[in-house]
């Protein structure tokens, strides 16, 4: 009986660690409060001290046969704040940069998705999104720019639809964005403006940020170097950590589980 009793309280040891190790990993990506941001490809402005970073092969989840290291494919991320917009920008490096074409879904092209908490108050080990999680997907030819909010994986998404899921839409209003080389770095810089009433409605909130807020965050880069029907992206994603050849999506699953995000905190 005691032997007994012993082991059901290991199991329960056991499972209880395993529980809460879903919630948001320790990537957490510093936004200090925005200043007179100009969306120009000019990082001058930005704190680029704070960052996050994907570089490894442990972050690659899908594809890992098509990454020849980071000149391939590898990116720094940067964000900004204020009271109505979230400013994002990303130093990306690819030999073959921003890979884009008409008429294919976004997230099977080069580009940079986004996951984003607008609830501060989300509980970190949820497993599901809500309403207030988002998946972001944008994607540029170098000049246009194009994004797409994937709301499929929400039970109830309070009246928030999917937005431009087939690719060359630019569904967000007020958005600035830029491209430009940096042949200083070998790479490109990419600015953008996200006005945050885009991730709002009547029946969800808008996101006002304030300094020692922190909400949920992640970030994958999409890199493709032919666009041809069947060939997917490789994917890179910040708080991912995996090791082995065998990696598919769903081995990491950040599209549908929250708890597998990191973190944004707001600074000033």
């Amino acid at each position: 009986m005691k032997k007994s009793i012993s082991l059901l309280m290991a199991l329960t040891l056991a499972l209880g660690a395993g529980s809460t190790s879903l919630a948001y990993s320790d990537k957490n990506l510093e936004a200090p409060k925005a200043s007179d941001v100009v969306i120009d490809g000019d990082l001058s402005e930005w704190d680029t001290s704070k960052f996050l970073r994907i570089d490894s092969e442990n972050q690659i989840i899908d594809q890992i046969e098509h990454w020849d290291g980071v000149e391939d494919c590898s990116m720094d991320i940067y964000a900004m704040w204020d009271e109505e917009n979230l400013y994002i920008a990303a130093t990306i490096y690819d030999k073959d940069p921003f890979v884009y074409r008409e008429g294919f879904p976004l997230d099977e092209l080069d580009a940079i998705i986004l996951f984003l908490s607008t609830d501060p108050e989300a509980d970190p080990e949820r497993t599901e999104y809500s309403a207030t999680d988002w998946r972001i997907v944008q994607s540029t030819d170098k000049y246009d720019f194009f994004n797409y909010v994937d709301r499929d994986m929400i039970a109830d998404n309070q009246g928030y639809e999917t937005q431009g899921e087939y690719g060359d839409e630019l569904v967000f209003d007020d958005y600035e964005a830029v491209a430009v080389a940096d042949k200083e770095i070998g790479g490109w810089i990419l600015e953008s403006k996200i006005p945050l009433h885009n991730l709002s409605n009547d029946k969800i909130a808008q996101l006002k940020p304030e300094a020692g807020m922190t909400v949920g965050f992640d970030f994958s880069i999409l890199d493709v170097d032919l666009p041809c029907p069947g060939i997917h992206s490789l994917r890179m994603q910040s708080s991912a950590d995996l090791t082995g050849k065998d990696r598919k999506p769903e081995m990491y699953d950040v599209d549908n589980n929250p708890s597998l995000w990191g973190s944004m905190t707001f600074t000033e």
